[in-house]
């Protein structure tokens, strides 16, 4: 009885590579199943003057009906103090997606967009995209800014 050789590679060698390109498949697909994320850096300028503080919100599109008066509903809230007429902040560990950002200047401190007798705000309002309203705050789809690298910078400029 003769026996034929069916592969010139050894089996330990067979069974290695075998091995090896399991593990690579497995920690490829690891590696790609992860959710990616990045971060939002944001320069505010033209504020009226450092009184108060920079009330920062982002809204996910998830919620984007609530943008930007609902702050509860804000995928994220921050409050920055406020040098030389500007802000910096990074919004960081975002999962890639599309965002809106609003910005209002509390020069008191109260936490509320204060208005005139006719509703007009007379604090400081800014928003990603500088999207702007008419008779009311800016919609979420004027504002909206897609978050899709690792990192993405925007300039805000106020409206006092």
């Amino acid at each position: 009885m003769i026996i034929r050789k069916i592969s010139t590679i050894p089996i330990s060698l067979g069974l290695f590579l075998i091995s090896v390109l399991t593990v690579l498949f497995v920690c490829t697909g690891l590696i790609y199943s992860q959710p990616q994320v990045g971060k939002i850096i944001v320069q505010v300028n033209g504020f009226e003057n450092n009184n108060g503080k920079a009330r920062l919100l982002i809204f996910s599109s998830k919620d984007k009906s609530a943008f930007p008066k609902e702050k509860d509903k804000a995928y994220g809230k921050f409050i920055m103090p406020i040098k030389d007429n500007k802000v910096s902040f990074t919004f960081e560990n975002l999962p890639y997606g599309d965002y809106a950002i609003s910005v209002h200047h509390d020069e008191d401190n109260n936490g509320k967009v204060n208005s005139n007798l006719i509703g007009i705000p007379n604090e400081g309002l800014g928003s990603s995209n500088d999207a702007k309203g008419f008779m009311g705050p800016p919609s979420f789809d004027k504002a909206k800014i897609t978050l899709n690298k690792e990192q993405l910078s925007i300039i805000i400029n106020m409206v006092n």
